[in-house]
């Protein structure tokens, strides 16, 4: 009887050993990896799209403009530019959407440079093949910040382009005005 039990022991500690192993959780999975968009004829392409916490299409990075001015800085904006782009190609069903231009002077001028800016970007995308009256061009200027303008961070937020499903098939969405009720607006077609 001693030589069997001191014989399975070694079996018993063999199996306990091998089960211990076999026990242990699998490591969690890596975070995903957020993957530069593809490119297409040298250019990004999107197929995946989202709206931020205001909902906004959730652009990559923040359009950019040379300081002071209207100017689109096409380089530095090319991955929000094809966001637009693609995700209007993607969703013909969106039949138009607000380019809100948003900043962070007050006064008529830096109002109007607000509505160039989104203009420009419509300009953009018609100039890339999409079709003018799926955009209004909508200037906010100072009057909706999302963030404490007293800080330099804060200003680099507020200073910028924002776009918002307005119809879907041709209908306004929840029947509210296509400008959003901004100060000034103008149709990209004009």
């Amino acid at each position: 009887m001693i030589g069997m039990r001191t014989g399975t022991l070694p079996i018993i500690l063999f199996a306990l050993a091998a089960c211990a192993s076999h026990t242990t959780p699998p490591a969690p999975p890596a975070p995903p990896v957020e993957q530069p968009p593809a490119t297409i004829d040298g250019h990004p392409h999107f197929s995946q799209f989202s709206m931020n916490d205001r909902g906004a299409l959730a652009l990559p990075s923040p359009i950019v403009f040379a300081a002071g001015t209207a100017d689109l800085d096409e380089a530095a904006s090319a991955q929000p530019l094809w966001y637009i782009h693609d995700y209007l190609e993607a969703k013909p069903d969106v039949t138009m959407v607000r380019i809100e231009g948003h900043g962070t002077e007050s006064g008529e001028d830096a109002l109007m440079m607000t509505g160039d800016r989104a203009l420009n970007v419509a300009r953009w995308l018609v100039a890339h093949g999409i079709k003018c009256d799926r955009m209004i061009a909508a200037a906010f200027g100072d009057t909706k910040p999302i963030a404490d303008p007293s800080t330099p961070d804060g200003k680099a937020q507020n200073r910028r382009i924002d776009v918002y499903n307005v119809a879907l098939r041709g209908t306004l969405i929840a029947n509210l005005p296509a400008d959003g009720t901004a100060p000034a607006a103008v149709p990209v077609c004009d």
